[in-house]
C-alpha cells in the first residue's frame, strides 16, 4: 500500500497494517451501539470535533464501509490485524470492517483478534496487566511473521 501526501509529496510503503481499537463509527447504529445512549451520544459527539471539514458519521475516513466509501479492494498492503476489545462501543465497526474486507476481492490475508472483559485502549491504562501483555504478543507475532 501507498500511503502518500499530496502536499508534501511524501510516499510511504505499507507491507502490513494493525489496527488496534479502530475509530470507526457510522449513523446507523450497528450491534451494541445503541445499548448505552450515552456512549454512543459520545462517539456521536467526538468525530465532528476529531474532523470538523467532514463531521459526518459515514465519511469514509470514520466509517469505511460506508455507501460511496472507496473500495476495500484499493487496500494495497498484504496483511491486516484489527484488534478490538470486548466492551468497546467501536467493538462491532472493527468487526464490520474485518468482515467486510475478508467479503471484499483484496488480495491479502485479514485476522481479528478480540480481548476479552476489556473496553477501549485498556492497554494503554495499564501496561502491565497480562491482557495488555498478551495484546503486544500478538501484535509483534503478527509482524515479525514471514508474507
Amino acid at each position: 500500500m501507498v500511503a502518500e501526501e499530496a502536499e508534501f509529496g511524501t510516499k510511504v510503503n505499507l507491507v502490513e497494517l494493525a489496527l488496534v481499537h479502530p475509530f470507526f463509527w457510522g449513523s446507523n447504529p450497528i450491534g451494541s451501539e445503541s445499548v448505552d445512549p450515552g456512549r454512543r451520544a459520545s462517539v456521536d459527539w467526538l468525530w465532528p470535533f476529531v474532523c470538523p471539514s467532514a463531521p459526518d458519521s459515514d465519511d469514509p475516513r470514520v466509517n469505511p464501509v460506508a455507501e460511496g466509501a472507496p473500495s476495500l479492494v484499493g487496500l494495497g498492503c498484504r496483511r491486516v490485524l484489527v484488534c478490538v476489545a470486548e466492551k468497546d462501543v467501536l467493538k462491532d465497526r472493527g468487526w464490520l470492517y474485518y468482515e467486510a474486507l475478508g467479503r471484499s476481492r483484496w488480495m491479502g490475508v485479514v485476522e481479528i483478534k478480540e480481548t476479552e472483559s476489556e473496553d477501549h485502549a485498556f492497554h494503554l491504562n495499564d501496561l502491565e496487566c497480562e491482557k495488555a501483555k498478551d495484546l503486544i504478543r500478538s501484535l509483534a507475532a503478527f509482524f515479525n511473521r514471514l508474507p
